[in-house]
C-alpha cells in the first residue's frame, strides 16, 4: 500500500466538486472509486478547512453503488462490521 504522502489528493470544494491534484482536473465519484478499484491510495481532502474526507467520500461511492444497482450486494452482516469497525 503506498504511503500517505504518496497518496492522490482530491480535494472537494463547498460546491461539491472534486479536483484530482496529480492530474489537474475535476474528477467524478466515479472516477475515485475506479482509482481504488486499481488499489491507488487516495485521500479527499475539504480544500477550505484540509479535514480529511476520505471515509465519508468512500461511503458516498458504496451507498450510490448500491442505490443504482451496480455494485453487488453486500450482506447485512458485512454491512453490520463496516459499522462496528468504525467504532474502533
Amino acid at each position: 500500500m503506498a504511503d500517505v504522502a504518496e497518496a492522490r489528493v482530491i480535494k472537494r470544494y463547498a460546491n461539491r466538486k472534486l479536483y484530482d491534484t496529480r492530474d489537474s482536473k475535476y474528477v467524478t465519484l466515479d472516477r475515485i472509486a475506479e482509482l481504488v478499484r486499481n488499489g491507488e491510495e487516495v485521500k479527499v481532502l475539504d480544500n477550505k478547512s484540509k479535514k480529511d474526507l476520505t471515509n465519508v467520500t468512500l461511503a458516498q461511492i458504496i451507498y450510490d453503488e448500491l442505490k443504482s444497482g451496480n455494485a453487488t450486494a453486500w450482506s447485512v452482516q458485512s454491512l453490520r462490521g463496516f459499522i462496528q469497525q468504525g467504532r474502533e
